[in-house]
């Protein structure tokens, strides 16, 4: 959630090259198994001690194999002490697909480590001219202290003490939305959305979630007009609305943005059942992706 200004210092050289944001971007669909040693289409980048192996053999994926997340043990806080897969093009609007399991912290209850898949883009313009920067972003996030709870968020802007965001926190293991709030900063308060920027205004509870121990399929649609948040249920491969944002279009990033998976140390963001949650890891921590992938 507090991730922009972070990784924009990372990745400026990159989005330079990328060319104009508010370019109308024709990416072909693709899907990334990530069994071969290289991507034609991600790079990784993050902490000299830290480790993103395709073609890695793991049970449970569709066809034995997964990309590998590895964070070392102690890292430095922050998206730059973690580690990164970051597609080399700009997408813009389409839907974007994700087969992952995240971090498991069961051995450390307190840990305090992100799980994140996301678009992004942040090069410092203003292009939607109401005087703050444009961070172009739409999240899906866990912690690893309580892995049943899902973070959707989606920027459109972000500044020092100052940004544009909604943002939805739900447990999805009891069917319980947490919050649906629109925000201007950290430090204010949540402004409860309502109407057609709260859709569904409930969910069902998916019994046995738990984000750390079994693969899931998650993916979000993005239009101009509206984004809308899914988990496919195992069982009977339906997909589950999380969050059906139709709201102002000026909530809704207009960015192309770049397309990414992450898992990194955060010492002050922590979930509603654990406040104690910011330790570092004390061992390796690891995330797995079974694939990837992106429909224009």
């Amino acid at each position: 959630m507090k991730m922009g200004w972070l990784r924009f210092s990372l990745c400026s050289s990159a989005l330079l090259l990328a060319g104009s944001p508010l370019a109308a971007v024709a990416a072909p669909a693709f899907t990334e198994n990530w069994a071969a040693s290289t991507s034609p289409y991600f790079y990784s980048y993050g902490g000299s001690q830290n480790t993103a192996i395709s073609n890695s053999a793991q049970s449970g994926t569709t066809d034995g194999k997964a990309l590998q997340f590895k964070l070392a043990a102690n890292p430095a806080v922050g998206v730059g002490g973690g580690i990164t897969k970051e597609s080399s093009a700009l997408y813009k609007y389409g839907t974007f697909t994700t087969r992952l399991k995240t971090t498991d912290c069961s051995s450390q209850p307190n840990t305090g480590v992100v799980t994140g898949f996301f678009t992004y883009f942040n090069d410092g313009g203003d292009y939607n001219g109401n005087g703050l920067p444009d961070n172009s972003e739409i999240d899906f996030e866990w912690l690893c202290a309580e892995p049943q709870v899902i973070y959707l968020t989606m920027y459109t802007d972000f500044a020092a003490g100052a940004h544009r965001r909604v943002s939805r926190i739900l447990n999805l293991a009891t069917g319980t939305i947490h919050s649906t709030c629109y925000y201007e900063s950290f430090s204010g308060n949540c402004q409860a959305l309502g109407g057609n920027e709260n859709l569904p205004s409930s969910i069902p509870a998916l019994a046995g979630y738990n984000s750390s121990t079994a693969y899931y399929e998650y993916g979000f649609t993005w239009r101009s007009n509206r984004v809308t948040w899914w988990i496919v249920n195992p069982a009977n491969g339906q997909k589950i609305t999380l969050w059906d944002y139709q709201g102002p279009a000026s909530r809704i990033p207009a960015n192309g943005s770049h397309y990414l998976t992450n898992i990194w140390h955060t010492n002050d963001w922590t979930p509603p059942s654990r406040p104690s949650a910011t330790q570092p890891p004390n061992s390796a921590r690891y995330a797995y992706v079974d694939w990837t992938a992106y429909v224009p």
